[in-house]
């Protein structure tokens, strides 16, 4: 891999206060659509799992609202308002909600405005087999586009990694084909064998000149690793829209030992 630019390590630090405004991503939990029309609610019998909502949309213009037979949630007043009322279920077992105006707690499903949510627990997923460590530090590519590359910085205290990807402009109508260099970089925390990262774009530096540079967040990418010698990105840009995974392997084969160290259970780097 042909690497033209090197990473600055001092450009880690005002990247850092960017991505600490990016929101952990959520877990796996699910949000589910239930219409508010026609005096009745579509549909009125759901299996969800804790953790999983219900968002109820008042979608006919009808004078509804919701509330549960146990008046622990609900809407504060009826309305014929497009209104939306989103409510999260965390306990595992069944729960009874109605519309006030057109029905009252403890009334059969079938015939009145009331609704049966059935919560089961939530799946609990196996930890992967693999789980990142300070040994995937190094270079990694895709050898279909070898020139491109990421280097990649893992601070195992903190569970931070870092990701200079080293790429190219896109291929736009006026610079078609275009062999301008670009600085990407992702960042933050990882856990298990993935991490959720914003993805920054740094310009309008000059090669070994002291010119200020702008970083800008620009998109988003999925980090994985299945061991120490495969991986991949999965990345969403918001300007040029681009998505796509990239299959990674190391540059460098036979750097993995660190890894391997690190991956047995009980090993440490000291």
């Amino acid at each position: 891999m042909s690497i033209h630019l090197r990473a600055k390590r001092a450009a880690v630090i005002p990247l850092l206060t960017l991505a600490a405004t990016f929101a952990a991503a959520p877990g796996h939990a699910e949000i589910f659509d239930v219409s508010v029309r026609s005096n009745v609610f579509i549909p009125n019998n759901i299996t969800i799992r804790a953790g999983d909502s219900l968002r109820f949309r008042n979608q006919g213009g009808g004078f509804h609202d919701v509330v549960a037979d146990d008046g622990s949630w609900g809407l504060a007043l009826p309305s014929a308002a497009n209104w939306v009322l989103t409510h999260r279920f965390d306990d595992v077992g069944t729960e009874f909600a109605h519309c006030s105006v057109h029905s009252q707690a403890g009334r059969p499903i079938a015939t009145n405005m009331n609704i049966q949510i059935n919560i089961e627990p939530a799946v609990v997923e196996p930890p992967p087999s693999f789980a990142i460590n300070q040994g995937i530090s190094g270079a990694w590519f895709n050898p279909a586009t070898s020139g491109q590359g990421i280097l990649f910085d893992v601070e195992p205290n903190t569970s931070f990694i870092f990701g200079a990807i080293f790429t190219y402009e896109t291929a736009a109508a006026a610079k078609l084909g275009s062999p301008d260099h670009r600085w990407l970089t992702v960042q933050g925390n990882y856990s298990g064998n993935s991490a959720q990262l914003p993805i920054f774009l740094t310009s309008g530096g000059v090669f070994d000149q002291p010119v200020a540079t702008t970083t800008a967040p620009i998109g988003t990418a999925t980090v994985s690793f299945t061991s120490c010698t495969e991986g991949s990105i999965a990345y969403v840009l918001n300007d040029p829209p681009l998505s796509g995974t990239i299959p990674l392997q190391r540059v460098i084969a036979g750097t993995e030992a660190l890894c391997s160290q690190l991956a047995t259970p009980g090993a440490s780097s000291d």
